[in-house]
């Protein structure tokens, strides 16, 4: 079975279970997650890219339901009542609103900046209960576990990675933060934003790490942007400026941008046995972390 041919028959599974109707579906995107779009629901389902905790799935859709409706943050949100569905292989689908995307979303660093401002002062007096402890580089660690191929990851890169993963969280946990900690999203970039089709601003979605944690974890993306993904100084600048916080003259900033650039391998390292394009990527950002540079950009997914 191609894998377009599996994720479908997960998906027809995951509706099957919940009742809701798949005619129709349409895949918009597999990276992180495999994106399908249900015309017959005016629904997302978002299928996990190997195995996923469950409870963290469905605590996304507690704390994006609460948000949006106890603050009225714009948060991507739950579909219905629809509770998340256990898959074979432990992936797990989740049910969303659906929000039609123009061809082109317009936004600046001010905006997401913006969004995370209002977040971090969200009144967490009554925040549901079971939100985590931030944990950095989860994603990668897991991915590690699986059954990588040699051409992929060398037993020595395996080695080095899982060193590396120890020595980032060991040094972030001596880092001395200077906002105060609370609920983040936990990977906050602009990619994560979204036009709201029922107004005319923008959501925050993909909210797979909403932890407790340090501010600064949110920050970070967009610094990382300037580094590796080519935006300029009026990037950060405009984000600092709205956010009210320079994050590159913060303590543990080049400890939060190392353990960026590790979180940027997960997503080509599910894909690069079977996609070369993603191999490519995964191969440009690990020799770059490793030797150190600091100044080459890289691939875009």
């Amino acid at each position: 079975m191609t894998t377009d041919h599996h994720l479908h028959a997960q998906l027809v599974t995951a509706c099957e279970q919940r009742g809701v109707d798949p005619a129709g579906a349409r895949l918009l995107h597999n990276y992180s997650n495999a994106i399908f779009h249900l015309p017959a629901e005016d629904a997302l389902v978002r299928i996990t890219v190997g195995k996923a905790d469950y409870g963290q799935v469905q605590l996304t859709q507690i704390i994006t339901g609460w948000l949006a409706r106890t603050h009225q943050f714009p948060a991507t949100a739950p579909y219905k009542s629809a509770e998340p569905v256990r898959l074979e292989g432990g992936t797990v689908a989740s049910f969303w609103e659906y929000h039609q995307q123009p061809e082109t979303l317009t936004y600046t660093s001010a905006d997401l900046a913006d969004l995370l401002r209002r977040l971090h002062r969200v009144d967490d007096s009554d925040q549901p209960s079971g939100v985590r402890e931030w944990q950095p580089l989860t994603s990668l660690e897991t991915a590690l576990a699986d059954d990588i191929p040699e051409f992929v990851l060398s037993a020595e890169d395996l080695l080095w990675l899982r060193q590396e993963i120890a020595a980032v969280r060991k040094e972030l946990s001596e880092v001395d933060w200077e906002l105060t900690p609370g609920l983040i999203h936990g990977d906050a970039w602009a990619g994560n934003l979204l036009a709201d089709s029922r107004s005319s601003g923008l959501l925050l979605g993909d909210w797979d790490w909403v932890s407790i944690g340090p501010r600064e974890v949110d920050l970070v993306p967009t610094w990382h942007a300037a580094r590796r993904y080519g935006r300029d100084t009026t990037w950060t600048r405009q984000f600092a400026d709205t956010y009210g916080c320079d994050l590159g003259a913060s303590p543990g900033f080049e400890t939060l941008m190392r353990m960026r650039d590790f979180m940027q391998l997960t997503g080509p390292l599910r894909h690069s046995a079977t996609r070369p394009r993603y191999l490519e990527a995964l191969r440009q950002r690990l020799n770059g972390i490793r030797s150190g540079d600091r100044i080459e950009q890289w691939k875009t997914m």
